[in-house]
């Protein structure tokens, strides 16, 4: 999936800093600052910008949408460096730069037919900034590298990236054996994955996107001897209205052994079938403000077999559950109509089918 028309217009240059890296040839190698490059490849000594570049609000834009989801604001500088083949977050005179190579950036946009390669690259450079690996005076470190990769990871899946799209660009570029400033590209691989699983687990692709979905869950029909469930096709869910008076508890029919509607402390309702006083078989579950949270089967209390949850930023998951969370095959729809199907485990995505 393209996040950004062209990679070209995403990275043109945030500030005119070009005369500031111009005032001294080879500053960036030298020994007091401290540089990360994306690849660990080494560069030439003659890291020079001798043309300044006028500001583009586009790119300022990009840059900041990576940082809303954490909610913090651009501090740095970026600047174009061409014939430096990499990217690179260093500090120069006490300002911030994010420093990189349109060629490179391009070149590794068309080499994975995505630009979340080029974005996850600028998440990584921009985590260096954000946890200090530029002003520690350490220099570069294999333990900086995931550190930033773990970043990067975390900030694709709140822009929306699959957990195969933010890995990529290291898988493209990553070295096979480590190196004295960066690990080998499993470690690098891993790190992305705990950040984009932690994000999911935190924010469940959290898209920042659209209203409530209004689809009901397809249910399934429990003929025995069936292993999948049989759909039938989905129609608009109606809270059941609220009861006149503000009563907590049983507030109709058995909710002991059979069928009733139960109000929570919290305003939760939950319509269905009760078994020995839980939530046991077919049931509903809305929020305080009546809107739909789950349509399917209970076990005990607990979300288990199949039904739909719905988020409230507007997310669905459809497919199995075990002790209230994901576990089994399913689909995740996000709000703006995307989609990743593939096997959930203890609540997080393990493979995509």
């Amino acid at each position: 999936m393209k996040a950004v028309s062209s990679l070209s217009v995403l990275l043109l240059s945030v500030v005119a800093a070009g005369p500031l890296l111009a005032q001294s040839a080879g500053i960036l190698n030298r020994p007091e600052n401290f540089i990360c490059n994306y690849t660990g490849r080494s560069t030439s000594p003659q890291v020079v910008c001798n043309q300044a570049t006028a500001s583009n609000g586009h790119a300022e834009r990009v840059v900041d949408r990576i940082l809303r989801p954490i909610g913090l604001m651009r501090n740095f500088k970026v600047v174009e460096c061409s014939n430096t083949d990499n990217c690179f977050a260093t500090v120069l005179k006490g300002q911030r730069f994010i420093v990189y190579d349109a060629a490179f950036m391009q070149g590794i946009e068309e080499e994975t037919e995505t630009d979340w390669s080029a974005i996850s690259i600028m998440a990584h450079e921009i985590g260096h900034h954000l946890q200090g690996h530029t002003i520690d005076g350490r220099g570069g470190q294999p333990q900086k590298e995931i550190e930033a990769d773990k970043f990067s990871g975390f900030v694709l899946h709140q822009l929306g990236a699959s957990l195969d799209e933010s890995v990529v660009a290291v898988r493209a570029l990553g070295n096979e054996h480590p190196t004295p400033t960066h690990p080998a590209k499993p470690a690098r691989i891993d790190a992305i994955r705990k950040g984009w699983l932690e994000a999911e687990a935190m924010y469940p692709k959290n898209r920042l996107a659209g209203k409530p979905a209004t689809a009901i869950a397809p249910r399934p029909v429990t003929n025995s001897g069936m292993t999948s469930p049989v759909v039938r096709p989905p129609v608009v869910a109606k809270a059941p209205a609220a009861p006149v008076r503000m009563a907590v508890g049983c507030v109709s029919g058995d909710c002991a052994d059979g069928k009733g509607v139960f109000v929570y402390p919290t305003r939760e309702r939950y319509v269905g079938e009760f078994e020995e006083g839980d939530k046991h078989g077919e049931g509903t579950e809305y929020y305080p403000d009546g809107k739909l949270k789950y349509r399917g089967n209970f076990r005990d209390n607990l979300r288990t077999d199949y039904g739909v949850y719905y988020y409230r930023n507007g997310d669905r998951y459809e497919g199995w559950f075990a002790r209230n969370v994901p576990n089994g095959k399913g689909t995740y729809t996000f709000a703006d109509g995307a989609r990743f199907s593939g096997v959930f485990k203890n609540g997080q995505p393990v493979s995509r089918e």
